[in-house]
């Protein structure tokens, strides 16, 4: 049930994306979102929506001495750990996703032998003219977006990556079964068409565990 109410949060926030944007515009069209920010907004979407179906849970940011590290929040049920951690890829290069790559690391070691662990990554990104940003969705994705078309309107021609997130997390993590999607909250004022320049980027993963060894 808990992976169905994440899906539900993760469309539902998208709205959520797009009122912020438009109650602070220009401020996030220039800046985009600080870590913290998006991760908390994320939060509070999933509160809500556990809320509903009358679910308690709690919400509280792990404590880490390492301020360059994404922030890492933890939801928890009686039944249930739901681990979030929202990195803001503010360039799209290798060094920003060896950062998420640490702070999952980290995260992993912190789970305990029981209990229902799931992980939600969280990210979001302004394309730029780099080719680490036309390989973000490919590399995301794990394979090129659907809707091309709107992109190279918008200016952006995507690029394949070789790598991707998902093959990655499996080879660093034993991280299977995970859940990719790349959405695009954000409508131009005026004519409320898609804004393909920034990117909001999910990855689901239910019933994860501490992985036994790493490469």
């Amino acid at each position: 049930m808990i992976s169905e109410l994440v899906a539900a949060s993760i469309e539902q926030f998208q709205a959520d994306c797009l009122q912020l944007c438009t109650q602070h515009y220009p401020t996030v069209h220039n800046r985009g979102m600080r870590d913290r920010h998006l991760g908390r907004l994320m939060c509070r979407r999933i509160l809500a929506t556990l809320e509903k179906e009358g679910i308690t849970a709690s919400l509280e940011q792990v404590e880490c001495d390492d301020v360059m590290m994404p922030p890492v929040f933890r939801i928890r049920t009686r039944e249930t750990t739901l681990w979030v951690i929202a990195h803001r890829l503010q360039s799209a290069n290798l060094a920003r996703r060896s950062t998420l790559f640490q702070a999952i690391g980290l995260t992993l070691e912190q789970l305990t032998p029981t209990g229902d662990h799931h992980l939600l990554l969280l990210s979001d990104h302004w394309f730029d003219r780099s080719k680490a940003s036309k390989q973000l969705p490919s590399w995301w994705l794990g394979q090129m977006p659907d809707n091309i078309q709107g992109y190279l309107q918008d200016g952006i021609k995507l690029l394949p990556s070789e790598l991707s997130l998902t093959g990655q997390l499996q080879t660093q993590f034993e991280l299977t079964q995970g859940i990719t999607q790349l959405h695009h909250p954000l409508k131009r004022l005026h004519t409320n068409t898609t804004l393909h320049r920034y990117a909001v980027m999910t990855a689901y993963y239910p019933n994860i565990h501490a992985p036994t060894c790493r490469q």
